[in-house]
């Protein structure tokens, strides 16, 4: 599991990137950059493809999974896993905001504190309950917005919000310090919204499945093969399959077709109706593609063909919450004026290279800290506020 963590946050880091790279995105929510070669065409095109929209599904089912667990070892331990999950979730509520003004306004562990508390209070629902209402928190919101988007497109006088302007957006954040501190805090009240309820239902369907998986033990009897692969492949199969036709379509609303350097597909300037079909599609294929991921990771990581490939990844995942806050230090130094700032000047290809070298990094100094340190410095932290001086309830 904390291998199937690892690869997660490598989703979440391919995703949050181009918040990053391209800041007006998070001022607006529409895309402005267009891809000038194939490859940067490729990039963006698998990037929607495969990742965005599904891998904080699959974190956040993993986040609500350890829900679970924590409160198992509070009760084995006789203590109150109600006092001691407020304050794990007041610990990150801080966390969440200081990183939502300070280096990523999209943050989600604000979002994460509040509706934990949420579970907390139906963690003794039963668990083919959390799986229905997971469900349809998962199904619902997208099928919403398709909806909403067909009653918008067929309206007369479609018009998109707004866009701004893509050059002064970059400016400004990759601009001196107070520069940057204006851009995240108009950024930070624009997305909060948007993450709590938008991505918030959805990531509370996927606390529930969480709940649900952990209440009946289904990760460990998969893992002691008590659960047939042949009904894993036929539950995996399907979801990947209607997931990737989806997001396939969407890919090609936003990028246009794989390798084409077309301006229509990639720039919601150009595009607006493409681009909000594109989003939503986004949103409807991320969850059955998601659920697709974690069946085909377990069937993979507890083989013990690949038990090499599982002990390199599970360090970064045992310190998951330390690498997601460091990715967004590491991008804000590149992209940001806290660094370099080279806010749209990288193509997208470059973009990609930062990604795959930055995860990479991350595993390896992982695997160091935790040969020499039993958690990481923000697990730490958590923890040390989670138990108080006392570890009493």
């Amino acid at each position: 599991m904390d291998a199937l963590r690892a690869l997660a946050l490598l989703g979440i880091l391919a995703a949050n990137v181009w918040y990053f790279a391209e800041p007006e995105f998070l001022e607006h929510g529409w895309r402005s950059a267009s891809r000038d070669t194939p490859a940067d065409q490729l990039v963006s095109f698998a990037t929607t493809l495969l990742i965005e929209g599904k891998a904080y599904v699959v974190f956040s089912f993993l986040f609500g999974l350890s829900f679970v667990w924590q409160w198992t070892s509070a009760q084995r331990a006789g203590a109150g896993e109600v006092a001691r999950s407020l304050r794990r979730f007041a610990a990150l509520a801080v966390l969440g905001v200081l990183h939502g003004v300070f280096l990523f306004s999209g943050d989600i562990l604000l979002a994460y504190a509040i509706l934990g508390c949420l579970l907390l209070a139906l963690r003794r629902v039963q668990p083919r309950w959390a799986v229905l209402f997971g469900v349809v928190l998962l199904a619902g919101l997208p099928l919403l917005l398709l909806v909403d988007t067909y009653l918008a497109l067929s309206g007369n006088g479609f018009s998109a919000a707004a866009a701004g302007d893509p050059e002064a957006a970059r400016a400004a954040y990759a601009g001196g310090l107070p520069s940057y501190l204006d851009f995240q805090l108009e950024a930070y009240a624009w997305v909060l919204p948007n993450v709590l309820l938008g991505q918030g239902p959805m990531a509370f369907g996927a606390f529930l499945i969480g709940l649900a998986v952990g209440r009946t033990q289904l990760i460990e009897r998969t893992l002691r093969r008590e659960v047939p692969t042949a009904r894993l492949t036929l539950w995996m199969v399907p979801a990947l399959m209607l997931g990737l036709m989806i997001s396939w379509a969407a890919a090609q609303m936003l990028w246009g077709p794989p390798g084409s350097t077309e301006p229509a597909g990639a720039s919601s300037a150009q595009d607006p109706a493409g681009e909000l079909v594109g989003q939503t599609l986004i949103f409807l294929a991320g969850p059955v593609q998601a659920f697709g991921y974690v069946i085909a990771a377990l069937l993979i990581l507890r083989s013990e063909f690949f038990r090499m490939l599982t002990d390199w990844l599970a360090p970064a995942g045992q310190m998951s919450l330390s690498n997601y806050l460091g990715q967004s230090l590491v991008l804000a130094l590149i992209f940001s004026g806290l660094g370099l700032g080279l806010a749209g000047q990288l193509s997208a290809a470059a973009v990609g290279g930062v990604v795959v070298t930055l995860w990479l990094t991350q595993l390896v100094l992982s695997g160091l800290w935790m040969k020499h340190l039993r958690r990481g410095p923000m697990e730490g932290l958590v923890r040390a506020v989670t138990y108080g001086s006392s570890r009493q309830g």
